[in-house]
């Protein structure tokens, strides 16, 4: 269903409670509200090129089986739901050209979160400041990537970066604001590779149509 370009999904596709790999390209400003029970079995979901899209799902928190989401070329949308710290079994997450979106996102009251978010990634994000941390502390067991490319307006690392126990390779890319580095708990600069050409562009891919090649020839950092 990916580049089809609906105007909204059918109330029938929420009955296929076995789907476990959807691609979606739609024109509404708003997603129906997932329904409990509905598409338990899904485990990939893909939401690109939604130019008019200001928020994803209500009831994200029914995806029980989630494991990989990734959001591509859906220029309104600003934000994503705090639902998502209901998706103990999502691994992957990845968000690209969406350039109004800010990831902030703090613990509130959300101290004890049991999340398996194991890869993070982040690519031309304009809006971006600031890192999802309800996510991230809340993977702080199981996070092992986290990669960000082209984000011109991100200044800083989190000084709770190093809560991240698990993280193995931080990769930064083409953030040329970017001059901060957390401590680590020894005291010394958090390890990081970076560089100022975004390998991402050597793919080839120069549309928002290919948004989901972009995404699946990072397999690398999303397996």
């Amino acid at each position: 269903m990916r580049g089809v370009g609906l105007m909204e999904l059918s109330k029938r596709m929420q009955s296929l409670v076995k789907l476990r790999y959807l691609a979606i390209t739609i024109n509404a400003k708003h997603l129906k509200k997932i329904r409990a029970g509905c598409w338990s079995s899904l485990q990939f979901l893909g939401i690109f090129n939604c130019d008019n899209l200001e928020c994803l799902f209500e009831g994200l928190q029914y995806l029980e089986s989630l494991r990989t989401l990734q959001v591509g070329g859906c220029s309104q949308l600003v934000s994503l739901p705090r639902s998502l710290k209901f998706l103990t079994k999502l691994e992957h997450l990845a968000v690209i050209l969406c350039g109004a979106i800010n990831l902030q996102m703090e613990l509130d009251d959300d101290h004890d979160l049991n999340l398996s978010l194991k890869t993070l990634t982040l690519w031309r994000l304009d809006a971006l400041t600031d890192l999802p941390r309800l996510l991230l502390e809340g993977s702080a067991r199981s996070l092992q990537v986290i990669r960000i490319d082209t984000c011109f307006n991100i200044e800083k690392l989190p000084k709770w970066l190093p809560n991240l126990i698990s993280l193995e390779k931080l990769e930064l890319i083409d953030c040329p604001n970017l001059s901060n580095f957390p401590k680590g708990r020894n005291g010394s600069s958090h390890q990081a590779s970076t560089t100022e050409n975004s390998r991402l562009s050597e793919v080839g891919a120069t549309d928002t149509n290919e948004i989901g090649l972009r995404l699946h020839t990072s397999k690398r950092l999303m397996q």
